[in-house]
């Protein structure tokens, strides 16, 4: 898949200029396609470590970010900042209040799924998580339906729930190169 990400995009990079880029197919192998590859690689390496981080805490090898309410709780913090937009608040303040919110909200839901979890056991724990993830899908759809009669400029629902990785250069992928490297230290030193 690394290959096919080098060769396939807007332009498509014949597999010779791959190992010996030179011109316009230099300049997008290294300074855009190679970041975004390195980047998303990164991304997957935080989300693995994560996940296992997430079922070594809740002594649980069937959860995952779906089943405890993980995934839902955020996409439903994200939709949700978009009703900042009845306030009138600026487009742009809604991108840096976005992760806030989904952190804080897919922190609420681990944390209700932990609560429900504690008092039915193990196997309430996992009915629980999908309950309420089930609750925040819910409440992600009703909120993008009302929101995109009212706001048609939204992204539709498939938008959230498949992700994006847009293009970045080196500068991202180095910082999110020390932010991996330090994350896997942490968990993997307890």
């Amino acid at each position: 898949s690394f290959l096919l990400g080098l060769i396939y995009g807007d332009v498509t990079i014949p597999i010779s200029e791959i190992f010996h880029p030179s011109g316009v197919y230099a300049y997008i192998l290294l300074n855009i396609r190679l970041p975004t590859l390195t980047v998303a690689i990164l991304i997957g390496a935080i989300l693995s470590t994560s996940g296992a981080v997430l079922q070594m805490l809740l002594r649980n090898p069937l959860v995952d970010p779906y089943i405890s309410g993980t995934a839902s709780g955020g996409a439903f913090g994200a939709v949700l900042t978009y009703l900042l937009l009845m306030l009138n608040l600026p487009f742009s303040w809604i991108i840096y209040f976005q992760p806030l919110v989904a952190f804080f909200t897919a922190t609420l839901a681990t944390l209700i799924t932990i609560m429900i979890g504690k008092k039915s056991g193990y196997l309430g724990l996992v009915i629980g998580g999908v309950l309420v993830s089930f609750i925040f899908s819910s409440l992600v759809t009703v909120i993008l339906s009302v929101m995109s009669a009212k706001y048609p400029q939204i992204p539709p629902l498939t938008f959230w729930l498949l992700g994006d990785i847009s293009v970045v250069g080196w500068f991202n992928a180095i910082i999110l190169s020390l932010f991996t490297i330090l994350l896997l230290y942490f968990s993997l030193s307890n």
